[in-house]
């Protein structure tokens, strides 16, 4: 875990939180920007997390931790990226060990607003925020999927939606969702043609996945609930961006999302 805490003293009911999933790549884009922003006053000053995905003594496992389950037989065949016999279905842990050990350590370095806190995650950490959002509302009050494998598991996803609204209705809670994907995530990219696996499978891969496709799909499925509920919901398609470029494109749109300097969400 690393964790960048803005200089000078907390506001009244401590700083909002941004949790950082993939925090060994991402932790340092999005502390630093953030960092810079508040600093200039941009931006409303926020704690900024990264929940680091390498080897640890309790022996991470990106593909394991951040999924709730197990490919479909066809999606099996199909993916061809993630190495041989890769595990899956490690979620269940890996979220109590980030709301059960992570916030309470933060907790007890910073004051936190917990009525303020986000999580952020890519790819296989997107569907993890997506999953969370659906399923645990109560864990975080934004959610920020970019480039989210939506498609894993038979699209199992958007199985969640129902029972999140009615969560949502009868709990009165309050979330808000940031969803971004690149323009070019559902053709192989000029750096993905070298890559050294089947790229006849890869490109069947890719297509399967949908990654544009299916973000629209989420949009039109959750965009009105949002709206009818006074939630706040942002979709973006960022043109020229590959699924290996959108993270960086997308930092200071999540920021304007989640740090708004009167209104932080």
């Amino acid at each position: 875990m690393k964790v960048s805490i803005p200089h000078g003293h907390a506001p009244r009911g401590g700083f909002p939180v941004i949790y950082v999933l993939d925090g060994d790549l991402l932790f340092g884009t999005f502390a630093e920007a953030a960092g810079n922003e508040g600093k200039a006053a941009e931006r409303a000053p926020a704690v900024v997390v990264g929940i680091e995905g390498g080897e640890g003594k309790k022996g991470a496992d990106r593909t394991y931790d951040f999924t709730p389950k197990d490919l479909t037989p066809y999606e099996k065949q199909v993916v061809v990226d993630l190495g041989p016999n890769p595990r899956f279905g490690g979620y269940d842990a890996f979220f109590r060990a980030i709301t059960d050990e992570i916030k309470p350590r933060v907790g007890r370095l910073v004051p936190v607003d917990v009525a303020h806190q986000s999580i952020v995650g890519w790819s296989l950490g997107g569907q993890f925020v997506v999953h969370t959002m659906l399923t645990h509302p109560e864990a975080f009050t934004n959610y920020v999927a970019l480039s989210p494998a939506l498609w894993r598991s038979g699209r199992a996803v958007f199985g969640e939606i129902d029972g999140f609204e009615r969560t949502i209705t009868s709990s009165r809670r309050t979330v808000n969702l940031f969803v971004g994907v690149g323009s070019l995530e559902e053709e192989l990219s000029p750096g993905m043609l070298k890559w050294d696996i089947d790229q006849t499978r890869f490109a069947a891969e890719m297509k399967y996945a949908r990654m544009v496709g299916n973000v629209r799909d989420l949009d039109a499925a959750l965009a009105p609930f949002f709206r009818s509920e006074g939630m706040a919901m942002e979709s973006h398609i960022y043109l020229g961006d590959t699924h290996n470029t959108v993270v960086w494109t997308a930092v200071n749109p999540v920021l304007r999302f989640l740090l708004d300097t009167d209104h932080p969400k």
